[in-house]
């Protein structure tokens, strides 16, 4: 029996391994979109996942057509998962590879407040509120100083406001256990930027793509602390778009444009698109994800307030939504033996056009 299920996993191996290596590079139109993104003054990124690092096709597609990288990697329940004990060796591995690359890195996130990603250890721990802070304080200038001069951008804080209105029902633990009041977000952009004031620290969300209650007080808290003198260099759309009721692009521009008045750059952080609840068959999906891509990119074109354009994830194999949050979604632009899909050239077609 043991010889068998060892010949059986030797079988398997070699497919995986045949498969692996039949794979070869796509052969793509030239200027790659970095070029293109970058003649509007746009960032290109990508969220890159390290294990993926080791495969053949994958860390060259990136370097090739993108040219910054997101690190999905600094959330506290893997980076800090006891007491003094940090592993750092993810967000390392892809640390490297973009520094290799000449490749900025935007690090996703400093401070979040969703209890799953946060470690029983903290959550058990009956710490007071004097604690707490100085776990974050702690927590926060303990990531910032080991990377201190080689992360361009931190989502400094991330789904504040949406947790605030518990949209979808969620709630913020850091705010149940500390305080509910917007200026302890001060403190965390202030920790941050001492820590490393070459840094760039954003203020991260969903669903403040347009005028609504998460973005209006997103804008009258980031108003307030530029006022103040609070070190935010910009808001983080993260755009996980449900295809079942998209955004439109004259919202996303407008919406846009009045945090750029007043002095707060956009930045598109966690771009994907969700097909899962529209009815219709793949073609139809293809072409609906096509156009809402197309809309989004011309949206931060536009909008003369848009500095960065990062996917979330490179090919249809690696789901960062579905790894993270357990949803489907097909805005990747390559699939899995990365090939473009539709959604590629509708990108594609979004720099080019006057």
């Amino acid at each position: 029996m043991k010889s068998a299920v060892i010949v059986l996993f030797g079988s398997v191996s070699a497919i995986f391994l045949a498969w692996n290596f039949s794979l070869t590079a796509p052969k793509l139109p030239d200027p790659p979109l970095k070029e293109l993104a970058r003649a509007h003054n746009i960032d290109l990124g990508v969220h890159l996942i390290a294990q993926r690092l080791n495969d053949r096709i994958y860390p060259d597609l990136a370097s090739s057509q993108f040219a910054s990288v997101t690190v999905e990697g600094l959330h506290f329940k893997p980076i800090n998962p006891k007491p003094q004990k940090y592993d750092f060796s993810k967000p390392d591995k892809i640390v490297s590879f973009a520094e290799n690359q000449n490749m900025p890195v935007q690090f996703h996130h400093l401070v979040w407040g969703d209890a799953h990603f946060l470690p029983d250890w903290l959550k058990k721990g009956n710490f007071s509120k004097k604690q707490l802070l100085e776990i974050l304080h702690n927590h926060i200038t303990r990531i910032v100083d080991r990377y201190k001069g080689r992360v361009r951008e931190y989502s400094a804080v991330n789904e504040a406001f949406t947790e605030a209105q518990h949209v979808y029902g969620l709630q913020n633990w850091w705010a149940d256990h500390i305080s509910n009041d917007v200026s302890l977000l001060d403190k965390f952009f202030i920790w941050a930027h001492r820590a490393d004031p070459t840094t760039k620290l954003l203020l991260n969300d969903f669903n403040n793509e347009t005028k609504n209650s998460v973005s209006d007080a997103m804008y009258v808290y980031l108003k307030s602390a530029k006022n103040k003198g609070v070190p935010v260099d910009g808001i983080g759309m993260q755009m996980h778009i449900n295809a079942s009721h998209p955004p439109k692009k004259n919202d996303v521009i407008n919406n846009m444009k009045r945090f750029g008045r007043i002095g707060t750059p956009v930045y598109i952080t966690e771009f994907d698109i969700n097909t899962n609840s529209v009815e219709g068959n793949d073609a139809y999906k293809n072409e609906l994800e096509a156009q809402i891509t197309y809309d989004m990119v011309r949206a931060c074109i536009e909008s003369k307030a848009c500095n960065s354009f990062s996917v979330f994830g490179l090919t249809s194999k690696n789901d960062t939504l579905k790894k993270i949050m357990g949803t489907n979604s097909r805005s990747y632009m390559y699939n899995s033996r990365f090939r473009p899909r539709p959604s590629f050239y509708s990108f594609r077609q979004a720099w080019l056009d006057p």
